[in-house]
C-alpha cells in the first residue's frame, strides 16, 4: 500500500483526532506540534518560548524540544508519531527540557494501524526545571492483528519543587510485545512524581511494564499506578520500584492486574528505604472479571468478547 506525504499526514492526524487526542490542534497557528511518519518530519510548528530542533535519521528522528523558563502553554503540545505500513522500524530519540517555573502538557500519539512485523522504539530524556510542571501523555493505537514490538524508555530528572506526571495508555488494538521502562530521579527538594500505566493485552501479547522512581530529594513524593488487563493467552509483568532515599520522602506503588482465559500475570511492587525519615508503601492485586458481570451484559445482547471489552473499558479509565 503506497502513501504520499499528504495522505500520511491526513491519516495520522485523523486517527489521533478519533482517539481522544485533540488532533484538531495540529495545523493551528496557536499550537505546538510535530507530525512524523516513519523517518519523515511531515510538520513541525513551534511558538515563542518553545524550541523544536528535529532531524531525520535513517530509521526515525532525533528531536530536541525546549520550553523556556516561565513559559505557560495553554494548549497541549501534540506529538504524532506513526507508520501506515505493515512492517519496518521507527526509532524516536527525544530530549525534552522544561524550564524553571514553566507549565506544559505533551500528548504523544503513536499510531500503527496496519503494522504486522514492526519495531517502534523511543529513547527519551526529560529534565523538569525548578518549580516547573510537566505532563506527558502517551497513547498508542495499534491494529487488531500482527505483532508490533514497542520499546519505550524514558529517563526523567526533577529539580526542586518540580512536578512530573506521566501517563502511558495502550488499549487500542493488539499490544504485541511491549517492554516499557520509566526511570525517574526525583532529586529536587519537594519534587513530585505521578506515573500511570494502562495496558490491555489480547491473544498472545506480552506486556512488560517497569516503573522505577528514586526519591533523592528531601520531601519528594511519588505515586506509581498500573492497571493491566490480560485475556486469551497473553501475559503481563509489572515491576514497580520506589526508593525513599531522603528525609521526608513519601511514595506508594499500586498495581492491579485482571486476567481472563489462559492469561498469566505477575506483579512485583518493590519498596526500598535508605533513609530513616522516608516512608514507602505498596499494594498489588491480581484477579479476574466476575462471571455475573459478564453474564449480565450478555443478557443485554452482547457476546462474551464484547461484554469483556465493556467491562475493561471501565477498568482502564
Amino acid at each position: 500500500m503506497a502513501f504520499d506525504a499528504a495522505s500520511e499526514y491526513t491519516t495520522l492526524v485523523s486517527i489521533a483526532s478519533e482517539t481522544g487526542g485533540h488532533g484538531a490542534s495540529v495545523g493551528s497557528a496557536d499550537a505546538v506540534y510535530v507530525v512524523v511518519h516513519a523517518n519523515k518530519i511531515l510538520a513541525s510548528h513551534p511558538l515563542p518560548g518553545v524550541t523544536i530542533d528535529a532531524t531525520e535519521k535513517e530509521d526515525g528522528i532525533e528531536a530536541f524540544i525546549t520550553v523556556d523558563d516561565g513559559v505557560v502553554l495553554s494548549k497541549q503540545v501534540h506529538l504524532c508519531f506513526g507508520h501506515l505500513g505493515t512492517e519496518g522500524r521507527q526509532v524516536i530519540t527525544s530530549h525534552v527540557s522544561i524550564g524553571a517555573r514553566a507549565r506544559a502538557t505533551f500528548l504523544a500519539h503513536c499510531i500503527f494501524p496496519n503494522a504486522v512485523e514492526f519495531l517502534h522504539a523511543m529513547e527519551g530524556d526529560i529534565v523538569v526545571g525548578e518549580g516547573a510542571e510537566f505532563t506527558y501523555n502517551e497513547v498508542h493505537v495499534h491494529g487488531p492483528e500482527g505483532r508490533i514490538s514497542v520499546k519505550p524508555v524514558s529517563r526523567v530528572v526533577l529539580h526542586d519543587r518540580a512536578f512530573y506526571r506521566g501517563d502511558f495508555t495502550l488499549v487500542e488494538g493488539r499490544v504485541g510485545d511491549l517492554d516499557i521502562l520509566i526511570d525517574v530521579d526525583a532529586r529536587g527538594v519537594g519534587s513530585r512524581v505521578e506515573l500511570t500505566s494502562k495496558v490491555y493485552g489480547k491473544d498472545d501479547d506480552q506486556c512488560r511494564v517497569q516503573d522505577f522512581v528514586r526519591l533523592n530529594g528531601a520531601g519528594s513524593t511519588a505515586l506509581v499506578k498500573a492497571k493491566v488487563v490480560l485475556r486469551d493467552a497473553s501475559s503481563g509483568l509489572f515491576h514497580g520500584l520506589v526508593e525513599g532515599a531522603a528525609a521526608g520522602a513519601r511514595g506508594h506503588v499500586d498495581c492491579t492486574e485482571v486476567i481472563q482465559g489462559a492469561a498469566r500475570a505477575e506483579a512485583s511492587p518493590v519498596v526500598r528505604v535508605t533513609h530513616p525519615e522516608a516512608e514507602v508503601t505498596h499494594e498489588a492485586a491480581i484477579g479476574r472479571i466476575a462471571d455475573d458481570k459478564i453474564e449480565g451484559l450478555m443478557a443485554k445482547g452482547l457476546d462474551e468478547a464484547q461484554a469483556v471489552d465493556v467491562i475493561v473499558s471501565g477498568l482502564l479509565r
